[in-house]
């Protein structure tokens, strides 16, 4: 047996917790033990001396030095047993064993025993000690998901080979198995592909960035890099060590403008193409009806397949669109001679990405690989082996399972890292839009609901993904990343039964523990106040609940000061019916977290009954109809902080009842306009009164002006005045947009409209 040893002094004494992130699944600790396991010198890690289990006997000494600073030394008379051979169909189980004389490590498969060495890790004390006391325990642990992704961008930014490793270490913390690498995209080509040599000597260099949200203003900066087919390979054996597997993105037909600089030939207009200096989506793709792109693509990802071993390679297929397609002559001649016509809700320009799609799909599964692609690879009639990324919400991954592939759930409600943290986002680093905060990333089911028995098997995980549109720093990947890693990789290693948030909450400051030892940076708002506003409609009073991390106490103002450890103590939820300004901070030992600030703003609307006749769009609904009277602005453009309430393709109808008959004269609302995704200002309103809440007649209304590019994001504010009118009940109909008009990227498509608060006066 080859043997590692453990050498220290046991003075000072630190206890391991399995309490862990993520939660295992089986854990029985003997309470009632008298004795302990103790790791000290008198340790040796044993194995069977094979080139897996020596090299995770060398991570568990490693583990060992960094969180306790206890070394590692030959001899010892108890041991830590590293070995193969527990009998489960999950390739990833393990159990482990605490005796008082030995731990005992058994797993499936050697990646099986390395997820084992991050509990153990995971469970140590953080802090320099002699000893640690370990519980008499037995784990039994598996994960939820065969595949437990984690995309990474590093096309819109470049980050170094060093960085990379980093990002997969933060991984193999978090128990993810597979690294998605994005590898090229509009803004940079960033893989060496040798028959294709200008793709990093053009594509791989971008003369500058605009400034902020598309504003007309660029940054005079260069950005370029790109990463040989050496050092992918160095990436590819880094991540294997830790049982990670890499898959590369190729994302096409769409996204390839720094393709098209290299070989502007393989675009519809010929060029000449920029590496694009702007972020969103640009018409300028692929020519679908050119041979030489076919061929381009076949070389590509044989070439990237000769690099990458993954079982998996994801095509991309998202955001491409039509317009270069619908003007090109080539393109038109390729509907025609491969008979391509519209189907379902996709039309023949749709299907033509399916031709482009299936091309691609037989080019992969010829070297015996899967296809994986973002769930845009519906537009085509793809085999059941290719397996459907699901990011636009969760319908890809419904269709696609009801079709009978395999899919990956990525929604961007819950699993997009690059959307804001907080709705603070005034002391954030600029984003590009959203809110995707712990708690919600934490809420996700991977399995949806539509699904039957049999159709929910297909779904095979989770992913996060990381738009780095924004991010040109490694410090701000990690902090964005974390800690709602650690919220996903509960979501894709725990059975459900045993997620509980609370718990949750408990157990996320010893992983912050574990940032901090290893110098990541990471996000802090657990530690922050949680404010939860609900009207209560028969008080006719908003009620406030606040919540944070165990062990904080809560001091709150209400009259807009800055709260101390001398303001009200929060001891449960308060209600208010005024105007105030609502500021909250935690304390712990002293030290204060950053504060939360809300403003209150009443009127004859507020914290009444409110019932919507349409439907929000999905994943847009949040707290319903009564976030319009709640007394809260949405304040920003980011639609997703639960302040907003979004339709799309229809308008946003809602009944206010104000209780009694009142006197009203003018009514008001906010837009919220983030017009790259889509999010538009209203078309108009209409408000009816009624007095008994069925016979309605019209008060006022108004059309507001068709929807132009200048107005790029904005939140509109509409106030209509009208003859003083005595109304219990209002009907507000804030009319949407029905389709995005001819210039936007996604011209035809149905437009979103979000209102905030409605106030009546």
């Amino acid at each position: 047996m080859a043997c590692v040893a453990l050498c220290s002094c046991t003075s000072n004494m630190g206890k391991a917790d399995f309490n862990v992130i993520p939660q295992p699944n089986n854990i029985t600790v003997d309470s009632t033990a008298t004795a302990h396991f103790i790791l000290d010198k008198n340790v040796s890690i044993v194995h069977n001396g094979d080139e897996d289990m020596t090299r995770n006997a060398r991570f568990l000494a490693q583990y060992i030095q960094e969180m306790t600073g206890i070394e590692l030394s030959d001899g010892g008379d108890k041991v830590i047993k590293l070995q193969v051979g527990l009998n489960d169909e999950n390739p990833e189980a393990y159990k482990l064993q605490v005796y008082p004389d030995s731990v005992v490590i058994t797993g499936a498969t050697p990646a099986a025993v390395f997820r084992a060495l991050q509990t153990v890790r995971k469970s140590l004390p953080t802090t320099a000690v002699d000893a640690v006391e370990m519980p008499i325990a037995e784990i039994y642990d598996y994960p939820r998901f065969e595949y437990r992704g984690a995309h990474f961008d590093v096309c819109r930014h470049f980050y170094t080979i060093d960085e990379v490793k980093t990002f997969i270490d933060m991984l193999a913390l978090h128990n993810v198995n597979n690294f998605h690498w994005h590898l090229n995209d509009d803004q940079g080509w960033r893989i060496e592909i040798k028959k294709y040599p200008k793709l990093i000597e053009i594509g791989s260099k971008r003369t500058e960035t605009v400034i902020g949200r598309n504003p007309g203003k660029w940054d005079g900066v260069p950005v370029s890099g790109y990463y040989t087919q050496e050092q992918a390979k160095e990436i590819i054996e880094y991540a294997a060590e830790r049982y990670i597997n890499v898959i590369p993105e190729i994302d096409m037909p769409g996204h390839m403008r720094s393709a098209l600089a290299a070989y502007p030939h393989l675009g519809c207009t010929g060029g000449p193409y920029d590496v694009w200096t702007e972020w969103g989506v640009t018409p300028e793709v692929l020519c679908a009806g050119n041979d030489s792109t076919m061929t381009f693509l076949a070389d590509v990802f044989n070439e990237i397949m000769d690099i990458f071993p993954s079982k998996y390679i994801n095509a991309g297929g998202d955001e491409c669109p039509k317009t270069r397609w619908q003007e090109c002559p080539k393109c038109q001649a390729r509907i025609k001679a491969e008979g391509i016509v519209a189907k379902g809700r996709f039309n023949e320009f749709d299907r033509l990405q399916g031709y482009v799609t299936n091309y691609i799909y037989k080019v992969i599964s010829a070297r015996g690989r899967m296809m994986m692609g973002w769930d845009e690879i519906l537009q085509a009639d793809i085999p059941s082996d290719a397996i459907v990324l699901s990011w636009q919400g969760i319908a890809g991954a419904i269709e696609g399972a009801k079709r009978g592939n395999k899919v990956v759930l990525s929604p961007n409600t819950h699993c997009y890292f690059d959307f804001y943290q907080s709705k603070d986002v005034q002391f954030e680093p600029f984003a590009i839009g959203g809110y995707t905060p712990v708690e919600k990333v934490y809420s996700f089911e991977p399995v949806p609901s539509e699904l039957d028995e049999e159709q929910a098997k297909l779904v095979i995980g989770a992913q996060c993904n990381l738009w780095t549109e924004y991010i040109k720093t490694f410090s701000h990947v990690q902090y964005m990343e974390l800690p709602r890693l650690a919220a996903l990789c509960e979501v894709q290693w725990t059975e459900p039964e045993h997620k509980d948030y609370e718990s949750f909450k408990e157990r996320i400051p010893a992983m912050f523990a574990i940032y901090d030892k290893y110098g990541y940076n990471y996000a802090k708002h657990l530690c922050d106040v949680n404010a939860t506003y609900t009207p209560n409609t028969e008080k006719k009073a908003l009620e406030v609940t606040f919540s944070t991390l165990k062990n904080r106490e809560i001091r709150y103002t209400t009259d807009g000061n800055e709260p101390d450890e001398n303001s009200t103590l929060y001891s449960g939820p308060f209600t208010i019916d005024s105007d105030v300004i609502i500021k909250a901070a935690s304390f712990s030992n002293g030290v204060k977290s950053r504060t939360i600030c809300d403003t209150i703003n009443t009127n004859i609307a507020s914290f009444t009954k409110a019932t919507f006749n349409t439907v929000p769009a999905i994943g847009y609904a949040f707290n319903g109809a009564q976030t319009l009277v709640d007394g809260i602005m949405g304040g920003t453009t980011n639609y997703r902080t639960g302040r907003w309430i979004g339709f799309v393709g229809n308008n946003c109808d809602v009944v206010i009842d104000l209780g009694s008959e009142q006197s009203i004269s003018e009514l008001g609302f906010n837009c919220c306009v983030f017009q790259c995704d889509g999010v538009v200002d209203a078309a108009g309103v209409e408000i009816y009164g009624s007095n008994d809440g069925k016979e309605y007649s019209l008060i006022a209304s108004e059309e507001y002006p068709e929807v132009v590019k200048e107005m790029e994001f904005a939140t509109p504010h509409h106030e209509i005045k009208f003859a003083p009118k005595s109304t219990r009940y209002l009907n507000v109909i804030i009319k949407s947009h029905k389709a995005l008009p001819s210039w936007h990227a996604f011209a035809g498509a149905p437009a979103f409209v979000f209102v905030d608060e409605i106030t009546v006066k």
